[in-house]
């Protein structure tokens, strides 16, 4: 038998796809900002589609071709959960992945951010371009990912942009927050300086979101709270090894388990 470690680092990374449709839309939006802003031509909806149709049609033939390889090297090749676990997509769910490509795309195109983007070119200084950013917070680092944020030099405010592909959340407002304190702390300006929006791609709509000094005490106590309760699970802070997994309590939430990449590690308990 494999080493667990192995196991588990491969279950990480199968990926569903609501998940892998949101990172092919997000990557490819990225590329269309950057592209505009070196040559300052603008992707047309059916090129987009072409290009996200063309990467999920790929991680479809990784993930009934070439399950060898990706055992292998479980980061070089897809594997959709659906297909991990079920063996198949469903045509009613591969049709809808097709019609919500136009939406995303379309609304992505017509979105107030990307307007704004094409004609103020030049009073926007991009933020930096790293896709992983981080931050201290009383000594653990907190890595942001933010998908786009600028400078409006016309109006002194840092702008922060998060493209959505899947519908409004409760926890939505909550990972803004923790943007908008990453932005606060890095450029030492204050909150009235930030504004803050969801992009829903799906519906076109904009969400537009203000924050308050008592928002940042708040989002703080909140990582605490987390940071403590992951500790729990550390058997040695200094080597980061993890408590037995016996000591992972299972959920009682069964609705939990059917998006879950690690859920075949819980026939065996």
């Amino acid at each position: 038998m494999e080493p667990y470690h192995q196991q588990v680092y491969r279950l990480k990374k199968l990926q569903s796809m609501p998940i892998l449709f949101g990172q092919i839309v997000h990557r490819y939006i990225e590329q269309a900002i950057n592209d505009y802003l070196q040559t300052g031509k603008a992707p047309t909806v059916e090129e987009l589609i072409q290009l996200g149709r063309g990467q999920l049609n790929a991680a479809f033939i990784d993930s009934t071709r070439r399950l060898d390889f990706w055992r292998q090297k479980p980061n070089k090749y897809y594997m959709m959960q659906e297909i991990y676990y079920h063996g198949t997509l469903s045509p009613e769910l591969v049709q809808d992945y097709k019609e919500r490509l136009r939406l995303v795309f379309n609304h992505f195109l017509m979105s107030e951010t990307f307007q704004q983007i094409t004609s103020q070119k030049g009073s926007l200084r991009i933020g930096e371009p790293e896709q992983f950013r981080s931050m201290k917070v009383e000594d653990v680092q907190v890595f942001v990912v933010m998908d786009f944020h600028y400078y409006d030099e016309l109006r002194d405010k840092w702008i922060i942009v998060d493209w959505k592909t899947g519908g409004e959340s409760d926890d939505d407002r909550q990972q803004l927050a923790l943007y908008a304190y990453y932005v606060q702390q890095k450029y030492r300006v204050s909150l009235a300086q930030i504004e803050v929006y969801n992009e829903y791609l799906l519906t076109g709509k904009r969400k537009k979101y203000s924050f308050t000094d008592f928002d940042m005490e708040n989002i703080l106590y909140t990582f605490q709270r987390s940071v403590l309760e992951m500790k729990k699970y550390q058997a040695d802070i200094f080597s980061n090894e993890p408590v037995d997994i016996e000591d992972f309590e299972q959920t009682q939430e069964k609705w939990h388990c059917r998006g879950c990449n690690f859920r075949e590690l819980c026939v065996s308990r």
